[in-house]
């Protein structure tokens, strides 16, 4: 396995948290995007919605809100309080932080701090 800088272990664990893909593919796509995260991260999904089929992106972002829904039985397609506070520290951002309205807002949230499995979709796959 190659080694990376610390910059570049921190920008692959974004990259995976946003994309929830294997680590040798989000090192792979950082890569061959120069490091830059946004970059990458538009690349990903820009290759994703070529397809006619499910994108791999899309199959990413559902699996991924799946990982933090607080009852997946009883609501399937939506994440709690609980739920979004574990997301968005993955992210690495505090609730404090004013980017987290932004993120909501373009995530489509019904209320702060919950979030629903289109808005999640949808939201992201627009940001290509």
């Amino acid at each position: 396995m190659p080694v990376h800088t610390p910059t570049q272990k921190i920008a692959i664990q974004q990259f995976i948290g946003i994309t929830n893909v294997k680590e040798s593919a989000a090192a792979k796509q950082l890569k061959n995007n120069n490091w830059n995260l946004q970059n990458a991260v538009n690349a990903f999904y820009q290759a994703s919605n070529a397809s006619s089929t499910p994108s791999q992106a899309e199959q990413s972002l559902n699996k991924l809100f799946d990982k933090y829904r607080d009852n997946a039985r009883e609501e399937p397609d939506a994440i709690g309080v609980e739920g979004c506070m574990r997301y968005l520290g993955d992210l690495g951002l505090s609730l404090e932080e004013p980017v987290v309205l932004a993120v909501l807002t373009e995530l489509d949230a019904p209320t702060m701090g919950e979030l629903t499995r289109k808005g999640f979709v949808d939201g992201w796959k627009k940001h290509r």
